[in-house]
């Protein structure tokens, strides 16, 4: 878990801890990254390291969740899902080390957490669909693991694809799927 207060100074730390981070990432792989190469890259000391993070994941966590954050800023929660899965997408790709990272390093769960956060503050999500908690709950779940899965092929097809085509493989692959269910 991060600890990160709203000061201007744990914000600049925490701003300084995860550009050290991604420069460590550009050298290898985040299995074999310790705390003090983080801390080498980001001239933080160890102390201020351990008063926002416990541990180099949770780096990640922050990463990922400030990248939602300021989608959900730019969406201001009232995007459509077409609208709000294709801002996902792209702002995804244009930070292409971070999900790398994420799913290389199997954690995939910090993607999950923090897009279906982003999701249930989206107010179209809620308010346009007349589901039920359970439902919605359901409904939420799936869009997340299908732009997680969908950036995981992306990676695994080396980058090659563009935002809308991806977006276009993801509709195809989910009426595609519709179809097979339904039969």
């Amino acid at each position: 878990m991060y600890h990160i207060k709203a000061d201007k100074r744990a914000q600049r730390s925490a701003s300084l801890i995860k550009q050290g981070l991604y420069q460590c990432l550009k050298k290898k792989e985040f299995t074999n990254i310790t705390i003090a190469d983080i801390l080498k890259e980001s001239t933080v000391g160890r102390a201020t390291f351990y008063r926002l993070f416990d541990s180099a994941s949770d780096v990640l966590q922050y990463a990922c969740d400030l990248m939602f954050t300021q989608i959900n800023d730019k969406t201001n929660g009232n995007f459509t899902p077409k609208e709000a899965m294709l801002l996902d997408i792209k702002t995804f790709m244009s930070h292409d080390l971070l999900l790398e990272t994420l799913i290389n390093s199997q954690k995939i769960n910090i993607i999950y957490d923090a897009q279906y956060q982003q999701i249930e503050r989206n107010t179209f999500f809620k308010s346009s669909q007349n589901l039920s908690a359970e439902q919605q709950d359901f409904y939420f779940s799936t869009l997340t693991y299908l732009l997680v899965s969908t950036l995981s092929t992306w990676i695994k097809h080396d980058k090659k694809e563009t935002a809308t085509e991806l977006f276009t493989a993801l509709q195809l692959s989910v009426n595609m799927l519709g179809q097979t269910i339904g039969k």
